[in-house]
């Protein structure tokens, strides 16, 4: 049988079926995906014959997700994981061209007769015809589309090494998809006794400069974490305000506090982790009227490198106390100014503070099922402890107002191959072989800057969650769940090395052709034959 996916123009046609399947997370499409990837793999003679080795199962959100296991050709147990994902962000940022927005055939045409859509940079790659656009383009069917045509070589040539490719949905958002696919792994790893030496991930690479088309290769991916806030302050009437206390007041000075605060930045030789951000700040007022707010959340974004749960928590919180003294010290005086008496402080406490007190008010088993209505009445992950925090803030309002500080799902751990023999030969690979035969610059760089899969592929050291975390992520082992003793029976080093691309979830998101369809295959196959069969 010819070869499928082997030439530049095959592997376009399939990156092309795999970006026209849409996949925007929790679309039903998503759903479907990994079916659709089977039957592509069953075009080969080899998982025709063995689709024992193709395995769809589900993560706990009933997503699916897929495992394709190429056996090493003379029984060799040395493994590499290929991850990659294929879930996309929404595409109603792409506008009237929304309809095109996974059809790149049709999208490059409406780009060239309307370019004014896209930023000066874009425009230039568009003309240029360099790249293909789309979403999911890079990010990331191009990883899954290199990782097909990986494992259909190394059927041709009989490779003894044992690949497996991992496909997931759900990274987008809480990674569900792989937080699953690592407890297949160690199924499979125990199963099959198979020796697992290396996660490949072809996440394409993250641009610092538009104008570039240099390569990066990463050999670790950064951490998350999301503290969060509720505020809990005293409901009045617009017309007489200072009579109560207004929580969009108080969360105002938290917000200023946290957002962009350096004091969370951590460094590793010459990176920097992007400074916090908020992901959500607002009041639950759920219509219009003249009462103030009372109850206002937020979420931050805090990425680490070092940095532990615990760590980052004190440090939150440090900061939340010394801007709600602030806020209190601020408010007196507005009462002073105004002859009014001062009522009371504001209180601080975090999430596991709050229950405690609840439960010697109520008792735990009354507190317990709280928390258990609390979850079913809202689906969503992220937002189900801030809800936890409010129900339990309604029923001790005798120590409002109030800040809790919590955690909130999704947690990545923060990974770093950097160190690993193996992980500096193969960065050396890739440097050289895309220096020597294609004349693209390549940079290592330590951490991959935007999260990914690979934080649940490696475990390092004391990497676990801590009582801290625990204790105030009400939902964790209810709802969200991290396979810790499964990462440490898969881990291995952490390889991020994928196509050049640019512009993530912008409508400009776009793929660097050559680099994807030649260069990169090239790279693949170096990697597995130079460390993994000749080595």
């Amino acid at each position: 049988m010819d070869a499928l996916w082997q030439t530049p123009e095959t592997r376009e046609t399939l990156l092309k079926r795999l970006i026209q399947h849409h996949t925007v997370t929790d679309s039903e499409s998503e759903r479907t995906f990994p079916s659709f990837v089977k039957s592509l793999l069953l075009e080969l003679d080899y998982f025709n014959t063995h689709q024992d080795q193709l395995q769809i199962t589900y993560a706990k959100d009933e997503k699916p997700l897929l495992l394709a296991h190429y056996r090493a050709a003379k029984g060799s147990k040395r493994t590499v994981v290929l991850i990659s994902h294929f879930d996309t962000v929404g595409i109603e940022d792409y506008g009237m061209f929304e309809t095109h927005a996974m059809s790149p055939d049709a999208l490059y045409q409406a780009y060239l007769e309307h370019p004014s859509y896209l930023d000066s940079q874009a425009q230039i790659d568009l003309e240029s015809g360099d790249y293909l656009f789309g979403r999911g383009s890079m990010d990331m069917k191009a990883g899954l589309m290199l990782h097909m045509s990986l494992l259909e070589k190394a059927i041709i040539e009989a490779w003894d090494v044992n690949l497996i490719l991992v496909t997931v949905p759900d990274e987008e958002v809480y990674s569900s998809g792989m937080r699953k696919a690592v407890e297949s792994l160690a199924t499979l790893k125990e199963e099959e006794g198979l020796d697992i030496q290396l996660h490949l991930n072809s996440e394409p690479t993250m641009q610092e400069d538009m104008s570039s088309d240099d390569h990066y290769v990463y050999s670790g991916s950064i951490g998350k974490m999301m503290p969060g806030i509720v505020c809990y302050g005293k409901a009045t009437h617009v017309g007489n305000p200072l009579s109560g206390l207004s929580s969009n007041y108080m969360m105002s000075y938290i917000n200023q506090a946290i957002e962009y605060n350096r004091a969370f930045r951590e460094t590793y030789d010459q990176e920097s982790t992007p400074l916090p951000v908020s992901l959500m700040n607002k009041d639950l007022k759920a219509h219009y009227d003249v009462q103030t707010p009372f109850i206002s959340v937020g979420l931050y974004n805090v990425f680490s490198f070092k940095r532990s749960p615990e760590a980052v928590f004190r440090l939150f919180n440090d900061e939340v106390i010394a801007a709600v003294e602030r806020c209190e010290q601020d408010w007196l005086t507005l009462l002073e100014n105004e002859d009014l008496p001062f009522e009371g402080k504001i209180n601080v406490l975090t999430l596991e503070q709050l229950k405690g007190y609840a439960i010697q008010q109520f008792g735990e088993n009354q507190v317990e099922t709280w928390i258990d209505e609390a979850i079913e009445e809202i689906p969503e992950l992220y937002y189900q402890n801030l809800h936890i925090a409010k129900q339990l803030l309604q029923r001790c309002s005798d120590i409002t107002p109030a800040v809790v500080t919590l955690f909130a799902a999704p947690y990545y751990p923060a990974v770093n191959a950097s160190e690993d023999p193996l992980a500096q030969r193969i960065v050396k690979t890739v440097q050289q072989t895309l220096e020597s035969q294609y004349q693209r610059p390549s940079h290592h760089v330590h951490y991959f800057n935007t999260i990914s899969d690979s934080s649940y592929a490696q475990h390092q050291g004391d990497q676990t969650l801590g009582e801290t975390f625990k204790r105030n992520c009400a939902n964790f082992n209810r709802t969200y769940h991290l396979p810790f003793e499964s990462i440490q029976r898969i881990s291995a080093p952490t390889i991020l090395c994928g196509p050049v691309g640019k512009d993530a979830h912008k409508m400009g998101e776009r793929l660097h052709k050559h680099s994807a369809f030649v260069e990169l295959p090239y790279v693949l196959e170096t990697i597995i034959e130079k460390h993994f069969i000749k080595e």
